[in-house]
């Protein structure tokens, strides 16, 4: 395989990222909008009945609860307070910036549908995120919502799960979906590449 097709193709990549990190990262609350809206059909009928709503300020999505606390950091001693959890959606929803840097990068055809329907397809993923942290916070970090030992583990793995594979490994994979056609010619010119470099080994 020739480096400098690989190495080409790697620095696009980035330099794209790069664009499209700071695009997104710009318009972050309008990219949280949608996600907010659905994590709200989600937390309406799916999560518990102390899971009242979802607010969003700019790119943060905040589960208004009623479970209550106390003796936390801000809450004054003998006080008891409403918890409310918030998430940051740009470390959950940086799937879409790198799905256009690899698009760009390899010069997809009909970039802006593909890049339309990869927003769409990214967007359970991102709510898996988002969701699965505020559970994280009430069952793990606070320990104010009642969850089994169980779902502590379920939760956990959950989350994890969300924040550090879904969200590099989804677009990837989409790309892959996407632009078969430069997969399929990067592995040709990788295949004939290899068959080169073993004909030269065994002509010496």
């Amino acid at each position: 395989m020739r480096l400098s097709l690989v190495g080409l193709f790697l620095f696009q990549a980035i330099a794209w990222l790069v664009v499209w990190l700071f695009v997104w990262y710009q318009l972050g609350s309008l990219a949280t909008l949608p996600v907010g809206l659905l994590a709200k059909g989600v937390v309406a009928n799916l999560f518990p009945p102390w899971a009242e709503g979802v607010q969003q300020v700019e790119a943060t999505l905040t589960l208004l609860t009623t479970l209550e606390v106390s003796g936390m950091e801000g809450v004054p001693a003998g006080q008891v307070a409403v918890l409310s959890l918030d998430v940051g959606f740009l470390k959950y929803g940086y799937g879409l910036p790198l799905l256009m840097a690899l698009l760009c990068a390899s010069r997809a055809k009909g970039i802006f549908i593909k890049a339309c329907l990869g927003a769409l397809a990214l967007l359970p993923f991102q709510i898996w995120g988002v969701c699965l942290d505020w559970l994280k916070q009430a069952a793990i970090d606070t320990r104010a919502a009642p969850f089994s030992p169980l779902a502590h583990e379920l939760i956990a793995f959950g989350y994890q799960f969300g924040y550090l594979v879904l969200p590099a490994l989804v677009p990837v994979l989409l790309w892959v979906a996407m632009d078969r056609r430069f997969l399929t010619t990067f592995i040709l010119e990788a295949a004939l590449d290899g068959e080169a470099a073993t004909q030269t080994d065994h002509s010496r």
